[in-house]
């Protein structure tokens, strides 16, 4: 069994793949010990072109071709056809930092550590730092359980699998994979703590995150968002699973939902287009989640927006849209 298997999903990034490919191969692990398996979510430029000449160097390269199904797919696709004792999902537009891997994953091998997860640091293209790039960095750790991670260290905002290091015996166990919707990070990496027994917590930095140019809420469209309305189903059908029978973990989770069900009024509210289409978005909710169900009790402000919801969202939406 090799100790690792590196995932990556490859679809139009032929302007960072051979940058992201490359610092996998600086990451002190030797070829025999680990496999990347790059998933060709049926590319239309010239990724795989980028970095031909690195696939030919490395017998330990696996290339999967598929028509384009989008990244949820992709990453099934290569977890299916992983061998390693643990998985990465890795983003193909990102940078590991050197040896990060190394220093992880040396920690991880035979404990039965179902998760363990990392720092990062976010870079614009222009502003990448050589010296976090290369730096030596001392291993700390802090072992958990699933339900002290869950509630301590995973923000509903930072649902980053790229953070991971994930025992693969134990998504096949538990039946984890990827939805096909946008947010499937949020859904993915709540559903692993809420099942997950033993965690890690690590204090080195693992991985440079790119920030592209754009807003992601004037991004939002109406697929989108009923992407969204998917993911806070998943997430409610979550409560009672694993972790979430405890009182503390069922309370953090029903805050997280809340959290993403706000971040999608706010965007209704704020963008024109999906403003207008506010009573299809509301509709879709509600025939996903049983409205007598969805309801946010934990302070007076959840309350007071949970009425609004039962009873007047589209009002509630358009006196947002005014603040």
């Amino acid at each position: 069994m090799k100790l690792l298997s590196i995932i990556l999903p490859v679809y139009k990034v032929e302007a960072y793949i051979r940058d992201c490919l490359e610092s996998v191969f600086r990451q002190g692990l030797r070829d025999e010990d680990f496999e990347v398996i790059l998933v060709n979510d049926g590319t239309p430029d010239n990724s795989f072109g980028a970095i031909d000449d690195i696939i030919v160097k490395h017998n330990n390269i696996v290339v999967v071709n598929q028509t384009n199904q989008g990244v949820s797919i992709a990453r099934n696709v290569g977890l299916a056809k992983a061998k390693g004792e643990y998985v990465y999902f890795m983003d193909p537009d990102d940078i590991l930092i050197d040896n990060s891997l190394s220093a992880l994953i040396s920690h991880l091998s035979g404990t039965q550590i179902d998760i363990l997860m990392a720092d990062y640091v976010r870079f614009n293209d222009c502003d990448i730092s050589e010296e976090v790039l290369h730096a030596v960095q001392d291993y700390s750790a802090i072992e958990k359980t699933g339900a002290d991670a869950f509630c301590e260290d995973l923000s509903p905002y930072e649902c980053y699998i790229w953070r991971m290091l994930i025992r693969r015996e134990f998504l096949l166990r538990q039946k984890i994979d990827f939805k096909p919707f946008w947010y499937e990070d949020t859904l993915f990496c709540q559903e692993c703590y809420l099942k997950a027994d033993r965690c890690v917590k690590a204090s080195l930095k693992l991985y440079y995150y790119r920030l592209h140019s754009g807003s992601f809420t004037s991004s939002m469209n109406l697929k989108k968002m009923l992407n969204l309305n998917s993911a806070l189903a998943a997430l409610w059908k979550l409560r009672g699973v694993g972790n979430a029978r405890l009182p503390k973990v069922e309370q953090k989770l029903m805050d997280n939902i809340f959290r993403s069900f706000s971040y999608g009024i706010w965007c209704i509210s704020h963008n024109e287009q999906l403003c207008a289409n506010r009573k299809q978005i509301v509709s879709d909710l509600k025939s996903k989640i049983p409205p007598k169900e969805f309801y946010f009790a934990a302070n007076p402000k959840q309350r007071l927006i949970s009425i609004f919801y039962h009873y007047l969202p589209n009002l509630y939406i358009i006196i947002r849209s005014m603040i």
